[in-house]
């Protein structure tokens, strides 16, 4: 893992997993969340990707928690959101645009966009698509 001063990405394929039991890693998700916890790791994310939490977590069965967890995330001096700007978006879907030969969702052109310009290497992500586009999806990689 990088420098621990350094921020992880989170991407909502980590927090959909911690929350739904049923997930396939939501045990991963649980051994990173005390992992992360122990190390006191900031983490970073975008409003863009707590509006996917939103939208992926809307069932009945969920919302609560869903609402729990993104209220958590923002007033947590361990996790810093990036707003969803204009200027995010554009440049976002600059890079959804120009990578044709990529399924990459626009949320996660976004994502990428971020973590260029925070030289962030790790995600806490499932998604492949951070792999692809040259960054660890550490939920993909065995806990040290």
């Amino acid at each position: 893992m990088a420098d621990q001063r350094t921020p992880i990405f989170l991407d909502t394929a980590y927090l959909n997993a911690l929350i739904n039991t049923r997930d396939q890693w939501h045990e991963r998700a649980v051994r990173w969340e005390q992992k992360l916890a122990a190390e006191r790791r900031k983490l970073l994310t975008t409003e863009f990707i707590l509006v996917e939490i939103g939208d992926s977590l809307a069932a009945v069965k969920y919302r609560l928690e869903a609402a729990s967890a993104i209220s958590r995330l923002t007033s947590s001096s361990f996790v810093e959101v990036i707003p969803a700007t204009s200027q995010l978006f554009n440049a976002g879907f600059d890079l959804f645009r120009q990578r044709q030969d990529k399924a990459w969702g626009l949320t996660d052109c976004t994502s990428f966009i971020v973590m260029q310009e925070h030289q962030l290497l790790e995600a806490l992500t499932t998604d492949d698509d951070f792999v692809q586009a040259g960054f660890r999806a550490l939920m993909l990689e065995e806990i040290s």
